[in-house]
């Protein structure tokens, strides 16, 4: 083990603490740091708050006549795979010689990628051992066969993932990750075009597709676009918002990009639903656990219903106005 530059390796501690890393993650960092490694990575993997999971890669490089370590960069990455079950891994296994030579693994990503690189006959598997096993895909001559149906869209799709190359900066590890799934992601002080600073929702826009290596970020000025969080979940029966504690912390929760369970009334009965900001429409959007949406429209209180009723007529008098102006011409 190399003699460590231990100012150095503070300050890359706190980088990886004010990420949000992992206790893992950065126990990774400091002993591969220790190592002397000149080029390296930290990968953790989380639950996504949506389908799969979410990879967050962090990358290192040590460089100059100092031999300080830095991050370069690091990189989220949305997987529609789910995560593994407490106490289950996958297996490659390869017939050799009469026996079976297998392979664990504990990453889904790691376990495809190596799978893919067999050029005989192989199995991909998971399960809490070779006994009790579920097979996900098999190859003869280096030829996929076989993939289970649940299993295709993660063994032939891709993540989708963004690179940030400003550390803490900007966005926590968790921040990104919520990004990713879709989430728009509230930041205190945004510098315009023109120098001046304001508050802004960053979405990233995944519908166009890449610039490059990375989604645009695209800003929604706060106020000037016309979303108040706070406003908006006003119009509706959440429990947690008679709280001033528990709605300042759904409030925070939202602006990461969070997807907080809540406690709404509908019929005189309490139910547990997921919400999320739906920055771009200026809503909010409610999911079942289960992840299947809800009409938003239930929750409101009767105030908001009668305003949005009135606003749903005034924008069918403005349609029935345009349709007549095009009929006169």
């Amino acid at each position: 083990m190399s003699t460590i530059d231990l100012s150095n390796l503070e300050d890359r501690l706190k980088e990886m603490g004010k990420l949000g890393a992992s206790k893992e993650a950065i126990e990774e960092m400091e002993s591969k740091m220790r190592l002397g490694l000149e080029k390296f990575q930290v990968r953790e993997t989380k639950p996504a708050t949506t389908k799969g999971h979410i990879d967050t890669i962090y990358n290192f490089k040590t460089a100059g006549t100092l031999k300080k370590t830095y991050m370069t960069n690091f990189r989220v990455e949305h997987h529609k795979i789910k995560p593994l079950q407490e106490g289950q891994s996958y297996f490659i296994i390869t017939p050799r010689n009469g026996k079976n030579e297998v392979k664990k693994l504990n990453h889904p990503i790691d376990a495809i990628e190596q799978f893919k690189k067999r050029d005989d006959k192989a199995e991909l598997s998971v399960g809490k051992d070779i006994g009790h096993k579920s097979v996900l895909a098999t190859m003869e001559n280096g030829t996929v066969n076989f993939v289970a149906g649940e299993f295709r869209a993660a063994f032939y799709g891709k993540p989708i993932d963004q690179t940030f190359s400003d550390g803490a900066k900007n966005f926590s590890a968790f921040q990104a990750g919520n990004l990713v799934q879709g989430r728009g992601v509230h930041r205190g002080e945004v510098v315009t075009p023109h120098g001046e600073i304001t508050k802004a929702w960053m979405v990233l826009d995944l519908e166009k597709g890449k610039v490059g290596n990375n989604f645009q970020l695209h800003p929604y000025l706060d106020p000037n676009y016309g979303f108040d969080l706070s406003k908006v979940l006003n119009d509706y029966n959440i429990k947690e918002l008679n709280d001033p504690k528990k709605r300042d912390e759904l409030e925070t929760a939202l602006k990461d990009g969070d997807r907080p369970i809540v406690t709404v009334t509908k019929d005189g009965k309490d139910k547990k639903l997921h919400l999320e900001t739906a920055v771009k429409y200026k809503k909010v959007n409610f999911f079942n656990l289960d992840g299947t949406m809800e009409k938003r429209e239930q929750f409101l209180k009767e105030p908001a219903k009668e305003n949005n009723l009135l606003a749903g007529k005034d924008i069918r008098k403005e349609k029935d106005l345009v349709a007549s102006q095009e009929l006169s011409r």
